[in-house]
């Protein structure tokens, strides 16, 4: 019954996609160690990035199944076309409305109450960044309307997320955290932009404004995906040739066969050819894969776990690269 029930609760908050969160708290943390921070913090840290990802990926969910339902249709008629295992337990009745509400507000409480913590104990920089990101997430909702929630979720979880943890970490700012945020934050975007344009049809169907519909078609939107991955790895080499990072921060590029994986792939998708997906150790954990086969979502976890995977690794091996200088 407890198994039971955990695995529903990673389900609904889609906890797959956490490697996206710990990565970059991770790379946060081991850069930290100069500071030697607290096992507390390192405790505390990451259950709060935990509960803003979960919470965020939960609320998402929640947004749109509303929506639906403002549109008139039954739960059991709601359709997220490409994406049919989109919130499942919510759509079968698993997990009430209500329900999903109060478990939002317990994930975003718990983030929040650490959130004070910190401000109590570091300073008055921990209140701004709290606002900023809860500012985002309150907007998250209109964002569609704006073609912005990718620029959104790439700021909370790259920027906002390193920044804040740095900060409770050690107590001060770091202007190389800062730099390696902005790549995890476009590779963070390019994760929801794949999405988008697996998602297309619906999207439009529904006036969902994503960041690739600005694109007008998926051809230039995958173009748009290239050139935002290729900008993370412009980010840390000319910040390497200016002296602001180590040179051991290139690294990273290491990653760079996943990202032309992905861009391949996903052009598979956009052609319709007909491909097999074969995970191979390089691209990363595919975890589940038996069963996402039997379900008939390789098409779809096989593009996402590529990107969600670029972005994870990207930040391991930053971390460990430039730890072990």
């Amino acid at each position: 019954m407890i198994k039971e029930k955990i695995s529903n609760f990673c389900e609904l908050t889609r906890a797959y996609s956490l490697p996206m969160s710990v990565a970059p708290w991770f790379l946060t943390l081991i850069w930290a160690q100069i500071y030697l921070p607290s096992y507390l913090d390192m405790f505390l840290t990451f259950i709060g990035v935990i509960c803003v990802h979960l919470g965020t990926n939960l609320l998402d969910d929640y947004i749109d199944v509303t929506k639906e339902l403002n549109r008139g249709k039954n739960l059991d008629n709601i359709d997220f076309g490409t994406i049919n295992n989109k919130a499942r337990l919510i759509l079968n009745g698993t997990f009430s409305l209500k329900k999903v509400t109060r478990i939002i507000a317990i994930l975003y409480a718990i983030a929040l109450l650490i959130g004070i913590y910190y401000t109590v104990t570091t300073g008055a920089i921990i209140p701004v960044i709290i606002a900023l990101t809860a500012a985002m997430c309150l907007f998250y909702p209109f964002a569609t309307k704006y073609y912005s929630g990718e620029l959104i979720v790439g700021v909370i979880f790259g920027p906002l997320l390193m920044s804040g943890t740095y900060l409770a970490l050690c107590g001060l700012l770091s202007t190389r955290i800062l730099i390696m945020s902005i790549s995890v934050g476009l590779l963070t975007a390019a994760l929801l932009h794949t999405h988008a344009i697996m998602d297309w049809e619906y999207d439009c169907s529904v006036g969902k404004n994503t960041f690739c519909r600005l694109f007008k078609n998926k051809q230039n939107a995958i173009k748009a995906l290239e050139t935002i991955v290729w900008l993370s790895y412009a980010n840390v080499a000319v910040f390497v040739i200016g002296g602001w990072l180590h040179p051991n921060a290139l690294y990273t590029f290491i990653t760079m066969p996943i990202a032309v994986e992905l861009f391949k792939s996903i052009k598979d998708y956009v052609n319709i050819k007909d491909v097999k997906f074969i995970p191979k150790w390089w691209m990363g954990p595919m975890e589940d894969w038996d069963n996402i086969n039997k379900n008939h979502m390789a098409f779809f976890m096989y593009r996402f776990y590529l990107a969600r995977n670029l972005c994870f690794l990207f930040c391991l091996i930053a971390g460990i690269a430039c730890y072990l200088k």
